[in-house]
């Protein structure tokens, strides 16, 4: 374990410095340490009234927890929610699963806009917000909001909201060190209201280093937001979230190979060389396991630009339009590859010359080769609002149009580790015509369209409510493959593919007693498949003059995901106590999961059939008695797979085989009854504060219980407890300087230090058969040990 930095004693020093200046201030006062930390439930319970399981986390939460801490991490004592992150600081990225939908099954906005990728889903934590910027985290465990912009959400959504520009003028400024080389500042100018307008801008810089194994995160952000008060019930805002982070990945290993190599076996700090280069003789680079470090980079940059638009038309009916702008380049994954020289005309574009200068075209080169994405991502949510005696209708559109482009080009590396571009944007290796080499070159253009209305009805006085909603979701995907070097892929071809459904939902709920509220609903959710499923899918594939041509496509069989969920619950508001229980039950049909096609040779996708999901999830929370208060969360969960529709090749004997014929088919694994992987039974979040005076301490807690990484259960993960520390201490406001509201945190992560292991969970998707078979064992993480830091953090 590394020790404290040179920055943490920095950061004391300046902190014990505002402290002597402060000798002449008054005496303290009884004061909120972190701006809301004694409210109900240490900041994660709020008083919720959807009818329907939703959970919040609150400024009051975020403000005592790491500054540079991520979303996943925020949500992660809410119930139903299994979140995991990759190192203590947020940086490096991480996993969510909410009652079994991982977060590509889900969908996640940020101030009204989706940050799904737009192919697969997929959700990047890190790449958001700053979370001194945000206000609110809340979660609708079951089914996304109707009016939310998805496609690809079978699960429910997590919405994401940055607090508004303060009223009053304010500079505020944090610095931020621990262990690992971690430093972290942040600085954030409001102007206060000029009038009817106001606005804000921040910026911070984070740096930390890897847990185990050689390489680092470095993270650039900027957050702006503006809003201008038209009056009478009128308002316009908008803002600009912009990320730029370069971090080397951590790699995952099997069970056999965690076993050999132990608990901190990482990527390689030893660069792999190139071969000296001779005439005429081939040589092999070899492309060592466990890959450099250096070559396993995840450079991304981005930005994400939303406006809100609020009109009061009349004093009955409303328009909302918030309209946004999503734009991301950047690469992921491990870049370490080899390519082969070739020159001829059976061959794409000629095949790949000479690499290494040696004159001859006969060589395996080490290279430095990434899956790029480049996205341009513009929508609109348009949304009327009326409201008429009982009845408070709203109905609206979505409308969005993504181009995404996936290629896959390469760049040389030198014997030192340099690459000649991590961002992949120059210096790429060509073929023989001078064509730009690419082992995937995709384009996709993504149109999402959704139409919804519902209506809120009050009945019995206001006691009851009842939300009939209905919406139609639809995706059209105009997919383009060219010509490239991975598998089946060397000739062009376009595939336009059209999903849509309607999607109703009805929710209700009652108000028994002024303290006590029963709720139920039941919402159908649908998921389209991603644009994956088209890559890949050349048949016949021949190679002419250096041109690819294709006889035909492989079947487009893959069905989109669809759900139905119900929710049954109570919620209970006490003076001192409130919580709620809610009772879940999801019926899955045609759920997707990756599977290794043995004719084709690749993984895909494929409809693992139907599947069901229960359980109960619990929380409540007090309102500070003496300084002291708490927040509990109790999640069961029970996640089967009722068909055994995947299979594998056998012969009569039981051997595998690979070519499909009398004495070689397709017999089915044994996945009817098993649990769906990556799902925990059980698990147990708890908050537990003091706050007194200038004074606050925190103990979170998390249990997660074992869980399966297999389609057919024959592999798991044991079961773990994590404990999180957060301490904090405002001092005096010092007189005649300036600054005012010094404050100092301290964050623990992982207090005792456990050691324990996290499922690779990119995909929803992404989960393999079986151990061992063609699909290979299943890869985990292992879990980031102990972690300490200080914040110190000052207004003016």
């Amino acid at each position: 374990m590394r020790t404290f930095t040179l920055n943490v004693i920095a950061l004391a020093m300046l902190a014990m410095l505002g402290a002597a200046r402060a000798q002449t201030a008054t005496e303290l006062n009884r004061v909120t340490v972190t701006g809301e930390g004694d409210k109900l439930g240490t900041g994660l319970l709020m008083e919720e009234d959807a009818p329907k399981a939703r959970s919040s986390v609150t400024k009051a939460q975020l403000e005592k927890t790491r500054s540079s801490g991520n979303p996943f991490q925020a949500l992660s004592l809410l119930p139903g929610v299994n979140s995991t992150s990759n190192d203590a600081t947020g940086l490096f990225g991480g996993g969510l699963r909410v009652r079994g939908f991982n977060s590509d099954q889900m969908g996640f906005t940020v101030n009204g806009a989706p940050v799904n990728d737009s192919g697969n889903f997929a959700v990047f934590p890190q790449e958001y917000v700053d979370q001194e910027n945000l206000c609110s985290l809340y979660v609708t465990q079951g089914a996304p909001d109707t009016d939310a912009p998805h496609v690809g959400a079978v699960g429910g959504n997590v919405g994401i909201w940055s607090c508004a520009p303060e009223d009053a003028q304010r500079t505020r400024i944090a610095l931020s060190g621990g262990q690992l080389g971690y430093f972290r500042t942040f600085a954030r100018v409001d102007t206060g209201k000029l009038g009817a307008f106001k606005a804000f801008v921040s910026g911070s810089i984070s740096k930390a280093d890897k847990w185990k194994g050689p390489g680092r995160a470095d993270r650039k952000h900027i957050d702006v937001g503006a809003e201008y008060d038209l009056g009478a019930g009128n308002k316009v805002s908008a803002s600009v979230l912009y990320n730029r982070a370069v971090n080397n990945n951590f790699a995952t290993f099997n069970q056999t190979q965690w076993a050999a190599n132990g608990y901190y076996a990482d990527y390689t700090s030893v660069v792999p060389q190139h071969q000296t280069p001779v005439a005429g003789v081939r040589q092999v680079d070899a492309s060592p396991s466990p890959q450099y470090y250096g070559y396993a980079l995840n450079p991304f940059e981005n930005y994400l630009v939303t406006a809100k638009a609020n009109f009061a038309l009349t004093d009955r009916l409303r328009l909302e339009v918030v309209p946004y702008l999503w734009r991301g380049y950047g690469t992921g994954g491990v870049q370490q590859t080899t390519l082969n020289e070739s020159t001829s005309s059976t061959q794409l574009h000629g095949g790949i010359g000479d690499l290494n200068g040696d004159g001859d075209a006969l060589d395996t080169v080490l290279v430095y080769r990434g899956s790029l994405t480049n996205t341009y991502r513009p929508g609109v949510t348009t949304t009327l609002t009326y409201v008429a005696d009982n009845h408070r209708i709203s109905g609206g559109v979505w409308y969005e149009r993504a181009r995404h482009r996936q290629t896959q080009p390469a760049v040389n590396v030198d014997n030192n580790g340099g690459v000649a571009d991590i961002w992949l944007g120059g210096n790429l290796l060509t073929y023989t015509d001078g064509a730009s080499y690419q082992g995937r070159d995709w384009s996709t253009i993504s149109t999402g369209e959704s139409v919804f209305v519902q209506d809120t009805i009050d009945l019995l006085g206001g006691k009851l409510q009842v939300t009939p909603a209905f919406s139609y979701r639809r995706l059209n995907r105009q997919f383009s493959n060219y010509g490239n070097s991975g598998t089946n892929a060397a000739a062009s071809y376009d595939i336009d593919q059209t999903y849509g459904k309607g999607l109703p939902s009805l929710a209700a709920s009652f108000q028994a007693t002024e303290r006590l509220q029963v709720f139920s609903s039941v919402a159908k959710n649908f998921r389209t498949p991603s644009n994956f499923e088209y890559g890949n899918v050349g048949k016949g594939v021949t190679i002419v003059n250096g041109v690819g041509s294709v006889t035909g496509l492989q079947a487009l069989t893959i069905k989109p995901e669809q759900s139905v969920n119900f929710d049954i619950g109570a919620r209970y508001r006490g003076d001192g106590f409130r919580g709620s229980v809610t009772a879940f039950y999801n019926k899955f049909k045609d759920r997707i999961a990756s599977s290794f096609d043995p004719i084709e040779g690749i993984s895909r996708d494929t409809n693992v059939g139907a599947s069901t999901t229960k359980g109960l999830e619990i929380e409540a929370g007090t309102t500070p008695w003496n300084g002291f208060s708490g927040y509990a969360s109790l999640t069961y969960t029970k996640s089967t797979i009722d068909e055994s529709v995947v299979s594998r090749l056998l012969t009569p004997a039981g051997a595998t085989c690979s070519t499909r014929s009398a004495t070689c088919t397709a017999v089915p694994y044994p996945t009817a009854g098993k649990i769906f992987p990556d799902t925990p039974k059980g698990m147990a979040g708890l908050s537990v504060q003091y706050a007194n005076g200038p004074y606050l301490l925190n103990i979170g807690a998390k249990y997660t219980s074992g869980r399966f990484l297999t389609l057919t259960n024959d592999t798991a993960i044991p079961a773990y407890t994590l404990f999180d520390l957060n301490a904090a201490w405002k001092l005096p406001n010092p007189s005649g300087n300036g600054f005012k509201n010094p404050i100092i945190r301290l964050n623990v992560s992982n207090l005792f230090n456990k050691q324990y292991y996290m499922a690779n969970a990119g995909s929803g998707s992404n989960v393999t058969i079986v151990n061992g078979g063609a699909t290979g064992a299943p890869f985990y993480y292992a879990g980031a040990p102990r972690f300490t830091s200080v914040t110190f953090q000052v207004d003016y």
